[in-house]
């Protein structure tokens, strides 16, 4: 990939070299696609489409090699959903909800107008005796990372090379204080998986290491915190969620013709690989002898952090497994959660917005089926 970022230009940026215009994407009509195993490397022509594939895809290939040394490809197919534990049957309703992206350290007063909304109503003390009584069937909320804003960053942080260690700023260290304060009306109430993010106070590359419980004197000292690693594996209730706070989604996003957040997530399933692009063009730490992110077990619910939308998909596997795809939108922009239904997973979204008429504020809850 003729546009792909490499870290000797980062470098050379250092040096008052011109530096690389920011792109949204860094596909390009030039671009090769090239197997390879231990022994050859052979580029691939055909049926095939070059720009949705990204590197690290393990796939199998059906063709023929013509006279100029290149594959002719006529057909190809992936590993597909890797085997699944059958869901337990439930009696009942039981909800997870699962947000992501609260921003915390913004200047956005209406997100957290909204984020107070959403702890309300999950605590139950929200809307009327029908909602409570609902709010009293969610079981665990999940918090898929970015739980800080980008302003918490430094300010250098996105224009310095990666490879440089991140400095904690005072802004971040009140909006931990903040997020502590937050957690703990949560947990006092019921369980609370705590994710890392892209802008949280963690390592930079995947998997992400779980948040110091040092940074919450309060809620930490309740049982039902569980500060998480990304990506993280839960199981609730005889559901098995797995989830990333959103990195590796959108790094296909950009090196792919892939727009849609489900269709990478669908694909990075159908992969049996969470995260395709590390360490190629996603940070991630060094692992010798096995690849955490390979898919063996199917999961019943598959989510991904800090979407623009909420959306979600049933995917059937060829052996029978069913899974739950959950694109969780980002609520510092959006104000919208969801809720999962861990009896017929089924996911709806939950939106909070906030409103000024007659000079009195107002707030709305609106929760959308």
């Amino acid at each position: 990939m003729e546009l792909q970022p490499s870290i000797l230009r980062e470098i050379s940026d250092e040096h008052n070299l011109l530096p690389q215009p920011a792109r949204a994407k860094y596909i390009s009509e030039t671009d090769e696609l090239i197997l390879e195993d231990e022994l050859q490397r052979i580029k691939l022509e055909g049926k095939i489409d070059r720009d949705k594939c990204v590197t690290g895809s393990v796939i199998a290939i059906y063709g023929a090699e013509r006279n100029d040394g290149k594959f002719t490809v006529e057909d190809f197919c992936m590993a597909d959903l890797p085997p699944q534990t059958p869901r337990p049957v439930l009696s009942s309703d039981r909800f997870v909800l699962l947000a992501s992206g609260l921003g915390l350290g913004s200047s956005h007063a209406d997100s957290m107008l909204g984020l107070q909304l959403l702890i309300d109503m999950v605590t139950g003390q929200l809307g009327d005796q029908g909602e409570q009584s609902g709010a009293a069937n969610i079981s665990r909320v999940l918090l898929a990372g970015n739980l800080l804003s980008q302003s918490t960053q430094d300010k250098d942080a996105s224009t310095k090379p990666k490879y440089l260690t991140k400095k904690t700023q005072a802004g971040s260290v009140e909006a931990i204080r903040l997020l502590d304060e937050l957690l703990l009306q949560l947990v006092a109430s019921l369980p609370v998986d705590v994710m890392p993010g892209q802008y949280d106070p963690t390592n930079y590359t995947l998997p992400q290491q779980p948040l110091h419980r040092c940074m919450f004197p309060l809620s930490s000292v309740y049982p039902t915190l569980q500060l998480a690693s990304n990506p993280h594996i839960a199981n609730i209730d005889g559901v098995r969620f797995l989830g990333t706070s959103g990195q590796n989604v959108l790094d296909i996003q950009k090196y792919s013709s892939m727009e849609s957040h489900l269709e990478i997530l669908e694909e990075t399933l159908r992969l049996r690989h969470l995260a395709p692009t590390a360490p190629d063009t996603l940070g991630c730490f060094p692992f010798y002898q096995k690849d955490p992110f390979i898919l063996e077990e199917c999961p019943h619910v598959y989510f991904s952090g800090n979407a623009t939308t909420f959306e979600s998909k049933l995917v059937k596997g060829p052996d029978g497994q069913e899974v739950l795809l959950v694109t969780i939108p980002e609520f510092s922009s959006t104000q919208t959660a969801c809720l999962v239904n861990l009896r017929t997973l089924e996911c709806e979204p939950v939106s909070f917005s906030a409103f000024s008429a007659n000079d009195d504020e107002e707030s709305e809850m609106n929760i959308s089926h």
